[in-house]
């Protein structure tokens, strides 16, 4: 595969990943400040958006865990491995509590009885800037090839 193709594919990967943690982020942000309105499609709509984020974030959890080869095969397949490496690189001086928060953050979001929290919010917000500034800077190189 030549550079471009590769640089193609990372940045598709990045910028699907990137715009399905934004969208359903604005979602769980927006049924938080009350701003949804009322119905049951919207409700289904958060608890899609939630079950999406839980399995984003427990995919990241497990690739920066690396706990197993079968559970990382599976995660890879929806977490760009550049991504894992940044927030490895952002995170080595708290990668264990990093893990431990994620872990937490994904069973959060896959029960939707329980609340999602500002410290849940703010941790999917670090995520969600991490996604995007991969993302740009694929985009960077796709462009400088």
């Amino acid at each position: 595969m030549s550079d471009v193709s590769v640089l193609s594919h990372e940045y598709k990967a990045s910028s699907e990943l990137s715009r399905a943690i934004n969208h359903a982020l604005i979602l769980v942000k927006k049924q938080q400040l009350g701003l949804l309105g009322a119905g049951p499609a919207t409700d289904e709509a958060v608890v899609r958006a939630r079950r999406d984020l839980s399995e984003i974030v427990a995919a990241v959890a497990v690739l920066l865990g690396a706990e197993t080869p079968a559970r990382e095969a599976a995660a890879a397949s929806r977490v760009p491995g550049v991504l894992v490496a940044r927030l490895r690189s952002e995170r080595r001086g708290d990668l264990d509590w990093y893990l431990e928060d994620l872990t937490r953050l994904a069973g959060v979001l896959a029960d939707p009885a329980r609340a999602v929290s500002a410290d849940d919010l703010a941790l999917l917000d670090q995520l969600a800037a991490a996604a995007d500034a991969e993302t740009s800077a694929v985009f960077r190189k796709l462009m400088r090839t």
